[in-house]
C-alpha cells in the first residue's frame, strides 16, 4: 500500500513538473495569437501596455508596428522585421480568431493581429 502511494505522489510530483515546463516558452515567435488581443484594425495602434522598461512604447517601437501595418506585411515580414530590429514577435489573432498566447508583459515583443495575410494590427509588451 505505501509503494503505490509513493508511486502516485511521484507521478503527481512529476506532472506538476511537466506542467511548469510547459508555462513558458523562450521561442522567439510563434503563430499564436493573443487571447487578449485586441480586435484588427485597419491602422497600427500601439496599445501594448508600457512599462519603464528600456524597450517597451520606444519610438522605434511605435514606428515598426506603423510601418508593419502600413505595408500590409505578411506576419512572416514582420517577424522577419522585428526580429532584425532586436524584438520577438507573434500572432494574436488571425482573421478575428484569437488564438492562444501568454499574457506575460514583455518590453521585447510585438503581437500581430492578422487578416487576409497580412497585419492590420500590432501592439507591444
Amino acid at each position: 500500500m505505501r509503494i503505490r502511494r509513493l508511486a502516485a505522489t511521484a507521478a503527481a510530483v512529476a506532472a506538476v513538473g511537466v506542467l511548469s515546463a510547459c508555462s513558458s516558452s523562450t521561442d522567439a515567435t510563434t503563430s499564436s495569437p493573443a487571447a487578449s488581443s485586441p480586435a484588427a484594425s485597419a491602422s497600427a495602434q500601439p496599445t501594448g501596455e508600457q512599462s519603464s522598461g528600456a524597450q517597451a512604447g520606444t519610438a522605434e517601437m511605435t514606428a515598426l508596428c506603423t510601418q508593419m501595418v502600413d505595408e500590409k506585411m505578411t506576419p512572416e515580414d514582420a517577424t522577419a522585421l522585428a526580429e532584425k530590429n532586436g524584438y520577438v514577435a507573434r500572432v494574436g489573432t488571425i482573421d478575428g480568431q484569437p488564438q492562444a498566447v501568454t499574457m506575460d508583459l514583455r518590453d521585447d515583443r510585438f503581437t500581430f493581429d492578422v487578416e487576409g495575410g497580412v497585419v492590420v494590427g500590432c501592439t507591444y509588451g
